[in-house]
């Protein structure tokens, strides 16, 4: 009884030293061969208990793309890393740069973006062709961005600049790599605006809606 206690543990505590490794999984029942169709050695490593196996993905944690960016509202070159989640919502973490030079500022602006950019229509579009948008929220680091405005300015004036939301609407068109670990890439365009502009367009005439919106280009690497 205590040799079978002990065979039946074992599995579990090496599943757990997997789990404290960063190793998510997935329970598999069948036979071997139905097993081995599912498992790519490479990817997965198994644990056998009982009647099922446990394909443990080590490292699930790594991201799935990454990202460069020019322009679009975060910086003058923005680079980043994100995760392709249900097939239609790949979030994307930017770090944004604009130096004195080319942002006509007296100090350098660091803007921090969470992109949540979603898939649209997917199936009544050709398969390099994706239609995406979304909206991002956005945190600048400089001398002139405020949570709270300062007292000289007037009262509910200005918008905080601190956080932003960005809406945004774009595609991709996606290639493919012969790499080992790169499987595909895509090159992609994006209209975006900022949250207080798109207010200000809309309960006033001075904003024209045509004049609110800034253009992003870029590239995203999707791995195997």
């Amino acid at each position: 009884m205590l040799y079978k206690s002990i065979k039946l543990l074992l599995p579990l505590v090496a599943l757990n030293c997997n789990l404290a490794n960063g190793a998510n999984y997935n329970i598999y029942k069948g036979t071997d061969s139905a097993i081995q169709t599912k498992w790519n050695p490479n990817v997965y490593r198994s644990v056998r208990i009982r009647n099922d196996t446990l394909l443990i993905k080590p490292r699930w944690f790594m991201p799935d793309h990454y990202m460069v960016q020019y322009a679009g509202g975060i910086g003058f070159l923005s680079i980043g890393a994100g995760y392709n989640l249900w097939d239609w919502y790949e979030p994307t973490l930017l770090i944004g740069y604009v130096n004195e030079t080319f942002g006509n500022s007296s100090k350098a602006v660091t803007t921090l973006s969470i992109k949540n950019s979603f898939i649209l229509f997917r199936k009544y579009l050709p398969e390099p062709v994706k239609l995406r948008g979304g909206i991002s929220v956005n945190t600048g680091y400089t001398n002139n961005t405020f949570r709270r405005l300062p007292p000289h300015y007037p009262e509910k004036y200005y918008f905080q600049n601190k956080v932003f939301l960005s809406p945004f609407l774009g595609g991709e068109w996606q290639f493919k790599f012969n790499r080992k670990h790169l499987k595909t890439g895509g090159l992609f365009f994006e209209f975006n605006t900022r949250d207080a502009y798109l207010l200000e367009c809309l309960r006033t005439d001075y904003v024209k809606f045509h004049k609110i919106w800034n253009l992003g280009l870029g590239i995203t690497f999707y791995l195997e």
